[in-house]
Order: structure tokens, then C-alpha cells, then sequence
């Protein structure tokens, strides 16, 4: 069957948080079912990763708290649940500040050991497509491990703890063939983590409100007996504020009080798709109320729906351009709110790979490499891409790693990745030290990957 993420769209000026989007695995019912096992070759932690055993935070990392918060608003049960850290000054970047194990401008697996990414496990496993950074706190971001559960780390993303889902419920969060939100504002810390699962106990849609501790399911009504959905992306001025995508079905849903109940979303005609599951985005344009009502939808690749837009919540829908998205994945960027965007993917009208628009996604024009691009992530210095989709474990898709310094209108460079990196992203995030921009990427079966921007 098919899969992919919902979108995220990175908001940044200096460095970038994530948002959005988590693509959920291959598979759920129907035509091509899930993984069926395979090899995992990528699964180890290549040396130089930087990979500790436990995920341990670094020195002058984030410090623990017992007896955090009660968990008021998501799970139940969860009394005085560990807080899983403290918010604090971000800590150093020991990447290059212990021994300088990760030079800039070099790909490193940072990948945790005793991650599974051979097996399929009970749920479905795809490895990660989910990557989120916590705004609030520099330095920290979030994962999930396909059938394994939250992972966290603090530390820039150099080393991760996990499964860090030990409360009420964790364990049905855990067991999730899908992925993860932070708001890309989030205002809380630790931060309100969204899931959304298509396979495994876990099937439907999870909230936890201390840092991915404690979990609360919350039905998705317009879903009526299909639960799965695929991650939320988050209003950058509400963080209450959802839209989610159904796997694989015909429904886009919306909420306005952080998950607990939905409504549905009106969709045009031809925005029907047969069988895909659709990307969907915020338009942030500079003003909470105009970007509450605008939205970019892109299909999955099919060539028969493209990409649409609506500035009134859906009640209307414009066709903008024929580009759709890769199965399993799509990430688009928006560096600030000024009017650019990009996306990428296939089938467009102005060739395909990466897109930019200049007016928020009313009119578009080709920049970088032609080729099926699927994710756009960047900083205020530079603007990447690379190719990627949900595969099984142990298959090798080139990522064709593509890079331009900002505004993308210049001249592309594939300056490559490393070997072990056998699937190019499904999610970037990125953060500032205060001094680089650290990008992290999930990369399904080929694990987590961490870069330091030159």
C-alpha cells in the first residue's frame, strides 16, 4: 500500500525549527501491504557517527527532573509523571568541541545502537521519517523508531535516549508504523508532541503534553472506523491549530483545540485521488488570520491531481501547478514569510525536482537539478534537496543530495553523501549552536544522519 508524510515546513531566519510533518510508513492495508522484512544493511551506526550506546546527554546538556508535570490535558493516569528535561541554556556542541568528530560540511550516521532497521517488527518497520526540533529549547529534538518507540536527543543531535514513551500509554505509542509534530513555535517546555500512526497498536492519532512521556488517543472523527492518518502539521501561529491528512483516503481534517476533536475539510473535485495520501501545509503569510486559511495540497506522484490551494479554509480550491509529491515523502520550505516557498517532486509543469514560488504559492518556477525530488529543507544561508520515498528496509535509493546558496535561483551543486547513507531524508530539521546551523535528518532504514552547515 502506499505512504508518506505530512508536510513540514521549516519557518526559519538564522537557523530553522521544524514543523509539520511526519511521514507515516509504507503500507496499512491494501495493494502492497508492508515491508517484508529485509536486510536493513544501513542499520548500523557508521564510525564517526558520534553515536553513544545509551543516547546520553553530553556534557553541559539538558539536566533530568523527577516529579514533572502531571500530564494535565493528555494522558491519563500519568499522576507525576518524569519530565523527560529541563529547559536551560542550550548546551555546547560537542561535536565540535570534543575532538571535532563531525567536521562541517560531512554527512555523519548518528543513528542510535540498538535500533532495529532489519526487521519489520509487529507494526511495520520503515525505520524513521519523522525529524523534530523543539524551538523552545536549542539543541533538542525528537524521533520515532518505527514499532520502537520516542527517541530524544539534547545534545544537537550528536547522541539519543529512547524509548522515551514510559507512562500512560507509552506503549501503544510506541508501537506506531508512523511519525511525529512539535509545533515549529512551540511556546512549551518540554514541548506538545503530536503522532499519528497507520499501523500497529498505536493506529490513530496521539497526544502527549510532557515531552512524549505519557500518550492520550483522541478519535478522529470524520475518519468514522479508518484511524489512520498521517502526522498533523501545525499552525505557525497556533499550536492548537492542525490539519492532518488521511492514508490513503479522501479526507483532510482540521483542528483547532491541539487534536482533541476535528472536522473535516473541504476538498475540490479534483483533489480526489485514487488511493494516495496527500501532503498538506500551512502559507505563512506573515499574518495569523490569512495564514490560518491558506494551505498548499500536493498529491502523491500519479500524474493526474498536482498541486492546489485555497486562502479561505477549503471552501475553495485552485489548481496552481501538476507537480506531486513521491510516495511516503515530501517536505517543503519556507524560509520566512515573505512570499517564498519551495516544494519538490515530479510531473510539474516547469520540470521536475525543486520548485520556487515568490508569492506564496500562487505561481511557481523550476530551480536546481531536474530529477523526482521529494524534500526541501534550508537555512538563511543555503537551500537543499534530496530524493527519497518509503522503501523497505534494506533497499538503496540515491539520494541526490543537491545544494544552493540562498535564494536557490543560482547555480545547484551535488556534492554527494556518504555510502551508508542508502535513502536520502524523509524529514529535516534544523537548529543554531549559536555559531552553525546543525541539520538532522531521518532517513527511514538508513537511519539518523546530522549535518553541520559550512
Amino acid at each position: 500500500m502506499t505512504a508518506r508524510r505530512v508536510a513540514l515546513v521549516c519557518f526559519c531566519v538564522s537557523a530553522c525549527s521544524s514543523s509539520g510533518g511526519a511521514n507515516a510508513s509504507d503500507a496499512g492495508s491494501g495493494n502492497g501491504g508492508g515491508a517484508t522484512g529485509g536486510q536493513g544493511t544501513s542499520g548500523t551506526t557508521s564510525t564517526g557517527g558520534a553515536t553513544s550506546t545509551g543516547g546520553s546527554t553530553s556534557s553541559g546538556g539538558g539536566t533530568t527532573t523527577t516529579g514533572g508535570a502531571s500530564g494535565s490535558g493528555g494522558a491519563s493516569g500519568s499522576g507525576g509523571a518524569t519530565v523527560p528535561f529541563e529547559a536551560g541554556p542550550p548546551p555546547p556542541n560537542p561535536c565540535l568541541e570534543e575532538g571535532g568528530s563531525c567536521p562541517p560540511g560531512t554527512w555523519i550516521d548518528v543513528t542510535p545502537a540498538g535500533v532495529d532497521l532489519t526487521n519489520q517488527l509487529d507494526c511495520g518497520n520503515y525505520g524513521t521519517e519523522t525529524m523534530q526540533a523543539d524551538a523552545k529549547t536549542p539543541g533538542v529534538f525528537y524521533t520515532l523508531f518505527m514499532c520502537q518507540g520516542i527517541f530524544r536527543s539534547t545534545d544537537y543531535g550528536q547522541s539519543w535516549k529512547g524509548p522515551i514513551n514510559t507512562g500512560a500509554h507509552g506503549a501503544d505509542a510506541g508501537d506506531c508504523a508512523g511519525g511525529i509534530t512539535i509545533s515549529p513555535k512551540n511556546s512549551t517546555s518540554p514541548p506538545i508532541i503530536y503522532e499519528a500512526c497507520i499501523r500497529g497498536n498505536g493506529n490513530g492519532f496521539w497526544k502527549s503534553t510532557n515531552g512524549g512521556v505519557d500518550w492520550t488517543n483522541y478519535n478522529v472523527a470524520p475518519g468514522a472506523a479508518r484511524q489512520d492518518f498521517y502526522p498533523p502539521v501545525v499552525d505557525p501561529y497556533d499550536e492548537k491549530h492542525l490539519l492532518m491528512p488521511g492514508h490513503e483516503m479522501n479526507v483532510l481534517v482540521e483542528s483547532a483545540d491541539g487534536g482533541e476533536t476535528w472536522t473535516a475539510v473541504n476538498t475540490d473535485a479534483g483533489m480526489q485521488q485514487d488511493g494516495g495520501t496527500a501532503e498538506v501545509v500551512f502559507v505563512d503569510t506573515g499574518d495569523p488570520a490569512t495564514t490560518r486559511t491558506t494551505f498548499l495540497w500536493l498529491a502523491q506522484q500519479s500524474t493526474k491531481y498536482g498541486t492546489w490551494r485555497t486562502t479561505n479554509d477549503g471552501a475553495n480550491w485552485t489548481k496552481v501547478d501538476k507537480n506531486e509529491h513521491p510516495h511516503g515523502t515530501s517536505q517543503l520550505f519556507q524560509p520566512d514569510s515573505k512570499g517564498v516557498v519551495y516544494m519538490a517532486g515530479a510531473y510539474s509543469d516547469f520540470g521536475w525536482g525543486v520548485l520556487r514560488s515568490a508569492d506564496y504559492g500562487v505561481t511557481w518556477a523550476h530551480v536546481g537539478s531536474m530529477g523526482s525530488q521529494a524534500v526541501v529543507f534550508g537555512t538563511a544561508k543555503d537551500v537543499y534537496a534530496m530524493s527519497s520515498g518509503a522503501v523497505s528496509l534494506g533497499t538503496t535509493l540515491d539520494p541526490t543530495f543537491e545544494t544552493s546558496a540562498a535564494p536557490g535561483t543560482g547555480t545547484w551543486t551535488m556534492p554527494g553523501t556518504p555510502a551508508g547513507m542508502t535513502v536520502g531524508a524523509a524529514q529535516a530539521a534544523v537548529t543554531n549552536d549559536g555559531t552553525h546551523n546543525i541539520i538532522v535528518t531521518a532517513n527511514w532504514g538508513a537511519g539518523i544522519w546530522r549535518y553541520i552547515e559550512p
